[in-house]
């Protein structure tokens, strides 16, 4: 019975102290960084309500970990420094059965964190996406309104009006910047009475409409104004193009990144074969006219991309159950260390803990990105070394904490 008891009231602590840094983690991940960054877009308040339910779950794969270490360090301890650890040994009762729960919690919580790294939070960000971009037009007008200039400077044009009236820009001025480098040079003007953009992200394009367009400038290179029937195609920067019209891996579920690696691992294994076979068969017969020299050096000079598309798929699938295990590792952890300071300050028996996964643990997960994405070592290495390190400090640390 005083055992059930014991256990109760450790999840109990646990979870209040889980739950409170949990919400304060959370607040400041949302408030400080993912809404600082959505103003710069131009959100308005009305955005950022809808916005911010959508990027929560997010930053739940770090919120977690971090809030279950502080909960399991501030609990234990409290207990050890109580003498309640001293207490449960002398009664006869083995130590795991206080750490226990903690570990249960943590795995619980890594299964949970696993399931929703691979569903719903890739479809979340996807959602967040949508919700932040979802009026292109607005946010382009909002800008251009309070600054009556755009000097993006991955645009190949400057633009500037003297007034904004809804979404029609008054006495535009658009000036096509003479290199991508330079942002003072320009060789190419084009002036018009009033003009509206639309965005089409699949194309790649910005359609501004033109009243009473005039070419005042032209350079001999510039080749890029495009006016037909009053319209000016305008090219979108780079990473913005595809900003609606495709999805990036992170907003991919574990079955489309799956989907996708299959399809990769297809080309990689038949392509090269088949287009050698192809060529093979046509030069024995004597046929070598109808060799598709084209296609079958395009299968050759793609077999590097789909190396790298292969080890990109596959990093980010290890990321994200990497980082779901995070949790449990960080219980098995955190839980002997808060016994071992045996402390009542909560700050100190936490950031002894947090320190090592500081300076070891989140490097090591981020060099494993960038090794993997790039091909140098399996990603299955790289990315799981920061929880196998932090299993050998808990095999270091715990033996003295449960030995009688």
């Amino acid at each position: 019975m005083g055992i059930s008891i014991i256990k109760r009231y450790v999840v109990g602590e646990i979870l209040r102290a889980f739950l409170l840094a949990l919400v304060a983690m959370t607040a400041i991940f949302v408030i400080f960084m993912v809404v600082a960054e959505a103003m710069k877009f131009g959100a308005s308040p009305t955005d950022l309500l809808q916005f911010v339910p959508y990027v929560v779950p997010s930053t739940l794969p770090f919120t977690i970990p971090v809030s279950l270490l502080f909960a399991v360090t501030v609990v234990y301890g409290r207990l050890a420094s109580d003498n309640e650890i001293v207490a449960i040994k002398t009664s006869g009762v083995h130590p795991m059965t206080v750490l226990w729960p903690a570990y249960i919690l943590g795995a619980v919580l890594s299964v949970f964190l696993l399931h929703a790294s691979g569903t719903w939070i890739p479809r979340a960000n996807s959602l967040a996406k949508l919700v932040l971009f979802k009026n292109s037009e607005e946010m382009f007008y909002k800008f251009l309104r309070r600054d009556r200039e755009l000097k993006n400077a991955r645009w190949p044009f400057l633009i500037m009006c003297r007034s904004v009236e809804g979404k029609t820009m008054i006495e535009p001025t658009f000036k096509h910047r003479a290199r991508a480098d330079s942002q003072d040079t320009f060789d190419a003007i084009v002036q018009a009475e009033r003009a509206n953009i639309k965005f089409d992200y699949k194309k790649g394009i910005a359609h501004v409409y033109l009243v009473g367009a005039e070419v005042l400038q032209k350079g001999k290179n510039s080749n890029i104004i495009l006016i037909n029937n009053n319209t000016l195609d305008i090219p979108l920067p780079d990473g913005q193009a595809d900003m609606m019209g495709a999805k990036k891996m992170q907003e991919w579920t574990d079955s489309e990144l799956s989907r996708e690696q299959a399809k990769v691992r297809v080309k990689l294994a038949n392509e090269r074969k088949r287009q050698s076979y192809a060529a093979a068969l046509w030069i024995a017969t004597g046929r070598i006219r109808r060799v598709k020299w084209d296609e079958f050096q395009k299968a050759f000079i793609d077999y590097n991309t789909w190396i790298s598309d292969d080890a990109k798929y596959e990093t980010e699938k290890q990321f994200r159950h990497a980082l779901a295990f995070g949790s449990l590792f960080f219980v098995l952890l955190g839980a002997p260390v808060g016994i071992r300071f045996a402390r009542r300050d909560f700050l100190s028996a936490f950031i002894s803990c947090f320190m090592p996964i500081i300076l070891l643990y989140y490097p090591l997960t981020l060099m494993g990105i960038n090794l993997g994405k790039e091909g140098v070592v399996n990603p299955i290495i790289t990315l799981w070394a920061g929880n196998c390190l932090l299993g050998l400090l808990t095999g270091a640390v715990l033996p003295p904490i449960i030995r009688h």
